[in-house]
């Protein structure tokens, strides 16, 4: 059964999920518009894959790092199956720049619970986010997980408070200073305009309501039962969850800002998404509720496309 297959981080089970993602990309680029198949056309689209791959291989590097889930493969699993499902995702290459560096930033916030270089770690992830803005300008907003993680480790102090809007700043500065300096200054305003756009019209079609209905289902279920076991344990794992949970409304609150909702949005909420679930099918002692949920995502996944 699959429940059982991904029921371990084993090599395997990582190269099955990465061909999963490479089919669900794959299917994605060609379902979408007509292409000239040119040597160009493969070079981007195997480009744009490997930096598709390079994202789960960190976010199974973060999971696994900062034990955010046991020891199985589900997070990833999940991960994948959820960018299949809005596919329009992982097609938007300003959207996955920005996802990776914001892992990039994720990777030394969930690490802070180790009290090791924490101002390092601080000016990385700030310094992350301001390159993922640049990408997508509305990634500014994680600068706040940064404060909100500062909080929840106990790392508040008057150089921690500072050190993120320096992070920050330093390379919106040096993009800045490259446009201005080859006149390319409205490319730069260009990039950083916050438009907002509370619209959700889109999301009353069909391939976007129904996965939406069954993902924020699956995403309240697990937090009401998932949170009460993991806030009465006085660990790591507590305050990874408070951050998680945190990481989550924001990233919700991304998704309701976007000034355009196309799918390709729903790529921020995949992370804390698929470490929340995964934590509550990992729970579970039967067999047959895990199969269960994870089929129902497989299959959510494949019927988008005839949605």
């Amino acid at each position: 059964m699959i429940a059982n297959f991904f029921n371990k981080t084993k090599p395997v089970n990582f190269l099955i999920i990465g061909l999963l993602l490479f089919v669900y990309y794959s299917i994605s680029i060609f379902s979408i518009e007509e292409f000239a198949y040119t040597i160009s056309f493969f070079t981007k689209f195997l480009g744009l894959f490997l930096v598709l791959f390079l994202f789960l291989l960190i976010f199974k590097f973060i999971v696994e790092k900062n034990k955010l889930t046991r020891d199985n493969s589900y997070a990833l699993l999940l991960l994948v199956i959820i960018l299949g499902i809005f596919n329009e995702s992982i097609t938007n290459s300003y959207f996955i720049y920005s996802n990776l560096f914001l892992l990039l930033s994720y990777r030394k916030l969930y690490s802070l619970t180790t009290g090791l270089n924490t101002k390092m770690k601080l000016f990385d992830a700030s310094f992350w986010v301001g390159i993922a803005a640049i990408f997508y300008s509305w990634s500014i907003i994680y600068i706040l997980l940064i404060y909100v993680s500062i909080i929840i480790y106990q790392k508040a102090n008057l150089k921690n408070l500072l050190i993120p809007i320096i992070g920050l700043i330093t390379p919106i500065f040096i993009y800045f200073t490259y446009n201005f300096y080859f006149d390319k200054l409205p490319v730069f305003y260009d990039r950083f305009n916050y438009d907002v756009d509370f619209s959700f019209l889109v999301y009353s079609e069909i391939k976007f309501l129904i996965p939406m209905l069954f993902i924020a289902t699956c995403l309240l279920w697990s937090l009401f039962a998932i949170t009460p076991m993991i806030v009465s344990v006085s660990n790591n794992m507590k305050l990874s969850w408070n951050v998680l949970i945190n990481h989550l409304l924001i990233s919700i609150a991304i998704i309701v800002m976007a000034p355009i909702k196309n799918g390709s949005e729903m790529f921020f909420i995949a992370f804390p998404t698929a470490i929340v679930v995964s934590n509550f099918v990992q729970n579970k002692k039967s067999s047959l509720f895990k199969n269960v949920m994870i089929y129902l995502f497989i299959i959510i996944s494949v019927s988008v496309y005839f949605l």
